[in-house]
């Protein structure tokens, strides 16, 4: 028993560790990595989406396929622990500033510009797209970047 001990203690120590142990949640760099990784994936996912699309319904199915990913990036990041102290602070400001951008900015004009491809209504279509363009990511990019989450941060 007693060389086991030492074993026994090591991964009880490591276990602890691995799930944040009671002490308040994930460091910064926790968090960082673990939104980095979800910006990563959704970056990944959306590679070349759209790129084989020629017809109004095949172009639609894309944006489509942008908005279902772009939200489930928001939720998984919303659902991430946060920080404690100022980290954590930050870390909320990041969550609400994507979530912000994304879903009630970015969402609704990416819909704004599938219904005008499906319509045909050009017009409509650049007036989406210029909408998109002009979302001001500002708040969430400092926020990424004071994380060191810099993949969810734009240039």
């Amino acid at each position: 028993m007693s060389r086991l001990a030492p074993i026994l203690l090591g991964l009880l120590a490591f276990t602890i560790a691995s799930c944040g142990g009671g002490d308040g949640g994930p460091s910064r760099e926790e968090f960082a990595e673990r939104a980095n990784e979800i910006c990563r994936q959704a970056e990944q996912s959306l590679e070349n989406v759209g790129q084989e699309a020629e017809s109004p319904a095949e172009i639609a199915n894309a944006v489509d396929r942008v908005i279902e990913e772009s939200r489930n990036a928001v939720d998984e990041l919303a659902d991430l622990e946060r920080p404690e102290g100022d980290a954590g602070e930050t870390a909320e400001t990041f969550v609400n500033a994507t979530r912000t951008e994304i879903e009630e900015k970015g969402i609704p004009a990416l819909e704004d510009l599938r219904d005008a491809l499906a319509e045909g209504d050009q017009q409509a279509a650049q007036e989406a797209a210029q909408e998109l363009q002009s979302i001001d990511s500002d708040a969430s990019n400092k926020a990424a970047k004071d994380l060191g989450a810099d993949e969810c941060a734009e240039g």
